[in-house]
């Protein structure tokens, strides 16, 4: 592993890449149980929501990663780091727009529409390949990133934004968890809708950022032992699953934001993870299977980019040439999309750099 390199921020990111293919993967056949459109037994559903609650901890994990890493720097000069580091991922996300429409329009047999493609490539509609709607998040988040860091930095005694802090939790994560409820289940409450306009704060995302922060530069959790941790992790699944599972048993399916990064048990969980992860390998000299890790680590946006096209491809020829159980396809696509992405992007890595570094965004 390269000596510049923190290995275990290389261990969280390539956590958080085998956690986000795990989701979309389960997502394949879960989704239609989370719309009504499919029913489960129980413990069939318990598998796959524990999955699927897995799999969304590798978007807290990638933004408390990037909060660790960005925010300690210092910006003199904003104009250089946007060229440095915004313009490249910019032109990456244009590029992947681009192609995932043309893919859309081959594998779902529609006619190309300029219009369409113009609108997604100027944010104004949403891709046509679900997962890249991070790359709008990142991009907004990177733009805040200077400024961010500035009033961080600034600030001797970060106690004064506690109030702020605890704020942003009722906001971010704990009024849409209820609202969850409120829109279907318990109709006699009208959902919360703050007044407050937190449009600058960066939404929940910048939130898991400047937590991320706050873990690795202030010890934002070492209070707490690592077992209070894994307690309130578990107790936060059981929880939110036990909510999930009353939406699902008595048909309510208008929304599925229980496991969606506003919500309240899942900011837990992954920065919980977060902070585990840090404190079992932070301090640690060596890493078993280190250049495997590096490498993952280093091919994870890649991977991110690249691993739903073939999911995609995959679960349509599950479609047309397979009758296998749900048990058998969602560990083929797990392992197809992960080791397809990770083949791929090794002669971009290794032989190809430049091409790597422009459309896959290797380091």
């Amino acid at each position: 592993m390269s000596k510049s390199r923190k290995p275990w921020l290389d261990i969280i990111r390539a956590t958080a890449i085998l956690c986000v293919v795990l989701c979309h993967s389960v997502e394949a056949f879960y989704r239609p149980v989370l719309l009504g459109q499919l029913r489960l037994s129980f413990p069939f559903w318990n598998i796959e929501n524990l999955l699927f609650t897995v799999g969304r901890i590798g978007v807290p994990l990638f933004l408390a990663t990037t909060g660790a890493l960005m925010l300690p720097r210092d910006y003199p000069d904003v104009s250089a780091f946007y060229k440095k580091s915004l313009f490249p991922l910019f032109l990456t996300t244009e590029i992947w727009i681009f192609f995932n429409y043309i893919f859309y329009c081959l594998i779902e047999h529609k006619t190309f529409e300029i219009s369409r493609l113009i609108l997604e490539m100027l944010f104004l509609k949403a891709s046509s390949l679900s997962h890249m709607w991070y790359m709008p998040v990142i991009l907004g988040c990177y733009i805040a990133l200077p400024f961010i860091s500035r009033l961080l930095q600034a600030s001797s005694n970060l106690r004064q934004y506690s109030l702020l802090y605890a704020l942003g939790i009722i906001i971010f994560f704990m009024i849409p968890t209820a609202n969850v409820f409120f829109k279907e289940a318990i109709t006699v409450i009208p959902g919360f809708s703050p007044q407050l306009d937190t449009g600058l704060w960066g939404s929940c995302y910048s939130f898991y950022i400047i937590t991320g922060y706050l873990i690795c530069r202030h010890q934002l959790l070492d209070r707490f032992k690592s077992r209070s941790l894994l307690l309130g992790m578990v107790l936060a699944f059981v929880l939110n699953s036990a909510g999930q599972y009353y939406l699902y048993s008595h048909h309510y399916y208008q929304s599925t934001f229980l496991y969606w990064y506003t919500d309240f048990a899942i900011f837990l969980i992954g920065i919980f993870s977060f902070e585990l992860l840090k404190r079992k390998y932070q301090h640690r000299t060596t890493i078993k299977f280190a250049s495997v890790i590096e490498y993952v680590s280093r091919c994870s946006f890649g991977v991110y980019i690249i691993h739903k096209p073939i999911l995609v491809i995959l679960q349509k020829c599950f479609n047309h040439f397979t009758t296998a159980p749900v048990r058998i396809q969602m560990p083929v696509l797990f392992l197809v999309g992960l080791f397809g992405s990770l083949i791929l992007l090794y002669p971009f890595k290794t032989i190809w750099k430049k091409a790597g570094a422009l459309l896959f965004h290797i380091k």
